[in-house]
């Protein structure tokens, strides 16, 4: 079986290039993070209806954006001030949205 990879720190075993599983799998760069904040803050939008996991997803997508261009140990350059914001932005709106809604439903829980 051939495995092709982008990344250059990829295993090489036996003369055919090995990729990592799924469980070793993390964000190496910092496009990388904030693609995956951006996605976090929509999900967080999208499921803000659900008792706390717009909260979750959505601090979860704060955390990842400022991860993103605060960490020494992410590669590339910074991304771009819109990316990061945009991903700030959608975490902040599910956060709001969520509590919004729990505060709504709660009395009547």
């Amino acid at each position: 079986m051939t495995v092709t990879t982008n990344r250059p720190d990829a295993r090489v075993t036996g003369g055919s290039t090995e990729s990592r599983r799924w469980w070793q799998r993390r964000a190496y760069t910092r496009a990388e993070n904030t693609d995956l904040a951006t996605m976090l803050g929509a999900l967080s939008v999208v499921c803000f209806w659900a008792p706390g996991v717009g909260i979750v997803l959505g601090l979860l997508a704060i955390a990842a954006a400022v991860w993103a261009v605060r960490s020494e140990h992410l590669t590339g350059e910074h991304p771009l001030s819109g990316d990061t914001w945009l991903a700030i932005g959608s975490g902040v709106v599910g956060v709001v949205v969520g509590l919004g809604f729990l505060a709504m439903v709660l009395p009547n829980w």
